[in-house]
């Protein structure tokens, strides 16, 4: 069993993500931190507590708060894609609250009580990230791996022609994760925009009477009624999820990775290969790959 944190700003493809982890057999939540991002950081904690309450999990899965803001500047945020709050659905309030508000002292805790034994899987700008590993070289050797979505290294971006959102929203301290020495996976738009869940493939895309399966459905649905134009729901984070769960789900290239931080090309991730730090996917088993979306959300 893979015993992770989830760093994460739900987002509508985050709760997908976080149901999957939730539902997973196959990982053990150590814990989840959030960061701002596709929302501001008091929507997304909010998200992320309504969403573990949602499915009975609030109690056991520990929420530490993180980020307001990048390194340098503020967050931009994502409404025009996941809605109203981040999410675009009506969930019931929160009854957890927070366990922590320094979610990079809860992310180095974790790791250096268990040096080796936990990854973080890294959904939104890798702000927290950067900060845990900050001048800490014990804490990006117990780290096991990172798992992050984020890049674009041989397409095009999304929020501009060279950018992946998450990348663009902080490329400071995506730097610095990737020049930390620590493992880092790196699920980027070269292999999340190969996979995807179309609308005419609903209202069920996801099986089941489970709470897990009517939220997604709901959320999907939100999407695709809110973007008429939209014609596939990208599972961006839904993706470094499965990845994480099963690795050989995707081909990669050893790198390492630099990240521009100003000027027209902010957020290119611009990758030398060879020996590196850095795995990037380039290559994605895109069917099995929904399936195992599909099937861990349906639980």
């Amino acid at each position: 069993m893979q015993r992770v944190v989830i760093d994460t700003d739900p987002g509508t493809d985050d709760a997908l993500a976080l149901l999957m982890a939730l539902n997973s057999p196959d990982l053990r939540i150590e814990g989840i931190t959030t960061v701002g991002g596709n929302a501001t950081l008091a929507e997304t904690t909010d998200n992320a507590l309504r969403l573990v309450d949602h499915v009975g999990a609030g109690r056991d899965v520990p929420i530490a708060v993180g980020a307001e803001r990048p390194a340098r500047g503020s967050f931009s945020h994502a409404y025009h894609v996941h809605g109203a709050d981040g999410l675009g659905v009506d969930l019931p309030a929160a009854t957890s609250t927070a366990y922590s508000a320094d979610a990079a002292k809860f992310m180095r805790d974790r790791a250096l009580a268990e040096p080796g034994r936990i990854a973080v899987i890294a959904l939104g700008p890798l702000t927290n990230v950067a900060a845990a590993l900050d001048g800490r070289p014990d804490v990006a050797q117990a780290i096991s791996e990172v798992c992050v979505m984020g890049g674009a290294v041989e397409v095009p971006g999304n929020v501009t022609p060279h950018a992946e959102f998450n990348i663009y929203e902080d490329p400071w301290s995506a730097n610095a994760v990737f020049a930390s020495g620590v493992p880092v996976t790196l699920i980027g738009l070269d292999v999340t925009r190969g996979t995807s869940l179309h609308r005419n493939g609903g209202p069920r895309w996801f099986q089941g009477t489970s709470r897990s399966a009517d939220l997604g459905n709901h959320i999907l649905a939100n999407s695709f009624r809110e973007r008429a134009d939209v014609q596939e729901f990208f599972l961006h984070d839904p993706l470094a999820v499965a990845a994480a769960i099963e690795p050989e789900l995707l081909t990669y290239r050893s790198a390492q990775i630099a990240v521009v931080t100003d000027g027209e090309e902010r957020g290119r991730t611009v990758a030398s290969y060879g020996d590196g730090p850095v795995k990037v996917a380039l290559g994605v088993d895109a069917g099995r790959a929904v399936d195992v979306v599909r099937t861990l959300i349906s639980n």
